[in-house]
């Protein structure tokens, strides 16, 4: 499903299902709470006109190989601290040697609002509209932050 990013703010969620997963909705087998309101309706198309009219899934998948390829290396200089990552587009996950506690925290001190993600992981979620220079800076913080951490 989707949800957050639809709306811009507006509380309005989607699903989507092909094959088999779709024939097993039934007629009255999903309800909606916020289904059918006009403003979060309008809201929705108009932040999909802005992702098609910007080409952002385009960037994202111009800009992700990259920034992927920096989160990598990045790793691979902390081995103590970074066991993986994981990356789909601009959803990223690291997968932490240590409690992500202090390092969620240290990050925010940084500027960066990256939030645990459940077990040793750390969620590296920037938005569509990113740009190269946003993302290699904030590979940045991160190794500044990864450094200070393993020093300690």
């Amino acid at each position: 499903g989707m949800a957050k990013g639809l709306g811009g703010g507006f509380p309005i969620g989607a699903i989507w299902a092909a094959g088999e997963a779709a024939e097993l909705f039934t007629p009255g087998s999903h309800g909606t709470t916020f289904g059918g309101t006009p403003l979060a309706c309008a809201a929705a198309l108009a932040v999909l006109d802005t992702i098609e009219r910007e080409d952002l899934l385009g960037a994202v998948k111009r800009l992700a190989p990259a920034w992927h390829g920096q989160l990598r290396e990045l790793a691979a200089s902390f081995p103590a601290l970074v066991r993986e990552v994981r990356a789909r587009g601009f959803m990223i996950g690291l997968g932490l040697a240590v409690d992500p506690a202090p390092v969620v925290a240290a990050l925010r001190e940084a500027g960066l609002l990256v939030p645990a993600a459940g077990g040793n992981t750390i969620r590296l979620l920037p938005p569509l509209t990113a740009t190269a220079d946003e993302l290699t800076a904030a590979v940045g913080r991160l190794r500044s932050v990864f450094a200070s951490t393993s020093a300690a």
